[in-house]
């Protein structure tokens, strides 16, 4: 059994209003309570008589039934009421992650919501988080292209990325949309078929929304590369369990340069143990149907039944042909009398329609279901439940009954028009994944590592708080306030209201600290309510860098919390800290001095010198080119830097005017001069640059020089 999360705080706001109903049930409970001791005295007394009830005690009797179903049913009614959250919680969670996916691919995405005032049971909000991280990864490092590509196609530079959320009838809708690239058939067609998962010949039979179901297969992944985002070939998998365990579905629309909606269809009713069901009677053996799953019941004559596919059965229903199952039978019991006449119940699951012939229609009750343990699992079966007269029944699984009518195992897929796909899960469903290519990644010195820990606030650790719980709820409600109002300025950095609650917002969480004895941590969040109390004066410019540190700053405030619970020392990180003291004083704001690529040479070193000469006595050309761009959406030190990354792919490169370091520092107007080398001769040299670099990084002119 894994550890219970101590640093998790099992709690939910409750509204008062929902408090009062409360109360009253409890009223008329013990109300009730005592009119089924009177009603009971009164019949015990007939019956100690040898008398037959009177009407006034039948009466009794059917007044506290009534009263009963009342109540439980608003009881019912009332507990759902209470565990709904508005979705909003979980929309706005990812609003930094969004911001922090988008900057490190490179990409300006926006993320819009709609829809969040949906309410959603506490546990579906939860249980929502995972699948929708795994979709909004994969929008981000597969769907929406870089800036450059975007303004090449005639898209904004900003991407958007929207979550929406809606309620019809008794499911929650949820989509996760990007504008784009669109997912290819053709091409997930040819990896599938790449990777031994179909044969060419059986990819070309099936449609194109079975081919996107591949994007499902565990290990499924079009990209050669993987990145630090996505591209594993891990994640949709997930998405598609996690959905289907809250027994949802998830459906794709995507087209082609456009870009890709993900919806998500899942029952309302999900975490709560209690169902509508309509119970019936088959031989000796009780069932609950639930009711969403039911279409219709009607009476059959048999004669009229159809026979199809050797034994089975079909009867017709509003002109549509559905297969008749004993339900007995179907489940594995002694099969139903034959009659001339039977009782039929038509259900409907996401994988299909059946009938069901059953012995009697009992009535709608509303049960409490018992999960099933694994090991007395039968498939068509979900759990037990207790009938009206403490009669145990069984209560179906539409979805996997319907499978298992099919003849298919649980867990397996079901396909309506076509078993292609299933067979194809089913071979490979122990294969191992292709393993990914992986970026490598940079070694960590010790010093680095040293650096990286930053200080430890020892004071801070195991302090006996007041109140514990209370003011651990209530600083995580306010950190994550403040990450929220930062997201908000970072749009708008000139907004003085804005700025004015940041500030406030550091200033409580100060003050909290403060006043519990933290004052280590609250000395720094000081620090970082000074920068925006320099802000709200004017001598500072909300930038990037700063808007960095204050989200950094409630990280930190995070990690320092869940350390206060573990009992353990908070770290606030050293670069952090770094960060923070450069902006205690002001900063002498330099001007910008460019540096002319026509009065520079390059500067290379014995080094660089000494593998100039070896690529020339290898055989491969060394070049001089001269690179003049107008970026329209993207600063000019970035351009230059993906220029010099892309030249990687043509050869070696030797240095650059300006350097790279002046680059970073932002020395730079609109021209660059790079030395490289190249196997490549001066023609195909310059088409190289022509597709690679003019097409896309807003290259005007060009000059290549080759050295000898």
């Amino acid at each position: 059994m894994a550890e219970k999360d101590h640093g998790a705080l099992d709690r939910m706001l409750v509204r008062i209003a929902h408090l009062d109903r409360l109360l009253n049930l409890v009223g008329e409970v013990i109300i009730t309570s005592n009119s089924i001791a009177t009603t009971n005295r009164r019949i015990q007394e007939y019956y100690d008589r040898g008398a037959p009830l009177d009407k006034m005690s039948l009466d009794m009797v059917k007044v506290v039934e009534e009263a009963s179903s009342r109540i439980s049913g608003d009881l019912h009614s009332l507990v759902m009421d209470i565990r709904m959250v508005e979705i909003k919680g979980t929309f706005q969670r990812f609003r930094r992650p969004v911001r922090d996916m988008s900057k490190d691919a490179g990409k300006n995405v926006e993320l819009i919501t709609f829809g969040e005032e949906t309410l959603v049971d506490k546990t579906i909000s939860e249980k929502l988080y995972d699948p929708i991280n795994h979709q909004v990864r994969n929008s981000i490092d597969h769907g929406i292209e870089d800036p450059l590509e975007r303004q090449k196609i005639g898209k904004p530079a900003a991407a958007k990325l929207t979550l929406k959320a809606y309620q019809r009838e008794n499911f929650i809708f949820l989509e996760i949309n990007d504008d784009g690239r669109g997912m290819d058939s053709t091409v997930i067609r040819k990896t599938a078929v790449d990777r031994g998962l179909i044969s060419k010949e059986d990819s070309q039979k099936l449609s194109e929304e079975e081919i996107l179901m591949f994007i499902y297969h565990p290990g499924f992944s079009t990209k050669t590369i993987a990145s630090e985002i996505s591209g594993r070939g891990v994640g949709m998998d997930v998405v598609k369990s996690n959905i289907e365990e809250l027994g949802g579905e998830v459906m794709i629309s995507t087209i082609v340069g456009e870009g890709t909606t993900f919806t998500y269809k899942i029952p309302q009713v999900t975490a709560v143990n209690i169902l509508d069901c309509l119970t019936v009677r088959a031989g000796k053996n009780l069932y609950a149907i639930p009711i969403l799953n039911v279409v219709s019941t009607l009476l059959v004559d048999l004669s009229k039944a159809n026979l199809a596919f050797d034994k089975a059965k079909t009867i017709t229903y509003l002109g549509s042909i559905v297969t008749l199952f004993d339900l007995n039978e179907l489940l594995g019991y002694t099969p139903l009398d034959d009659s001339a006449e039977i009782t039929v119940v038509i259900v409907e699951s996401k994988n299909g329609r059946i009938a069901l012939s059953v012995s009697e229609l009992l009535t709608p009750e509303k049960l409490v279901y018992t999960p099933l343990e694994k090991i007395f699992q039968v498939q068509g079966i979900s759990g037990v439940t207790m009938m009206g007269g403490n009669k145990m029944g069984l209560i179906i699984d539409v979805t996997e009954l319907v499978s298992r009518s099919r003849g298919v195992a649980t867990g397996e897929a079901v396909d309506e028009r076509d078993s292609l796909i299933r067979k194809v899960l089913k071979s490979t469903e122990s294969a191992e994944p292709e393993a990914p290519i992986i970026l490598p990644t940079r070694d960590i010195t010790p010093e680095e590592a040293e650096q990286e820990t930053g200080q430890v606030l020892s004071s801070d650790i195991g302090r006996e708080i007041a109140h514990r719980d209370e003011f651990l709820m209530e600083l995580e409600e306010m950190i994550n306030n403040a990450g929220e109002n930062v997201l908000s300025l970072e749009r708008n950095p000139k907004d003085n209201e804005l700025i004015n609650k940041v500030f406030r917002d550091f200033h409580s969480i100060k003050g909290n600290l403060m006043m519990v004895g933290l004052t280590e941590m609250g000395t720094f969040i000081h620090d970082v309510e000074s920068i925006m109390d320099r802000a709200r004066e004017g001598a500072l410019s909300l930038d990037s860098q700063i808007v960095d540190i204050l989200l950094d700053a409630t990280d930190s405030l995070k990690n320092a919390r869940d350390s206060l619970v573990k009992n353990e020392a908070p770290v606030i990180p050293q670069e952090l800290l770094q960060s923070v003291a450069k902006y205690k004083k002001p900063l002498e704001k330099k001007a910008t001095e460019f540096v002319d690529v026509h009065q520079r040479t390059f500067r290379l070193g014995p080094l660089a010198q000494f593998n100039l000469l070896a690529r020339r006595h290898s055989g491969q050309f060394v070049y001089q080119v001269y690179l003049s761009f107008r970026p329209q959406y993207q600063q000019p030190f970035l351009v230059a830097l993906l220029i010099l990354r892309r030249m990687t792919r043509l050869g070696h490169i030797f240095g650059s005017v300006p350097s790279i370091e002046e680059i970073e520092n932002q020395n730079i107007g609109s021209q660059i001069k790079v030395m490289f080398s190249s196997n490549l001769d001066e023609d195909k040299a310059r088409a190289w640059i022509e597709k690679n670099l003019v097409d896309s990084y807003d290259v005007t002119e060009y000059e290549i020089l080759k050295t000898y």
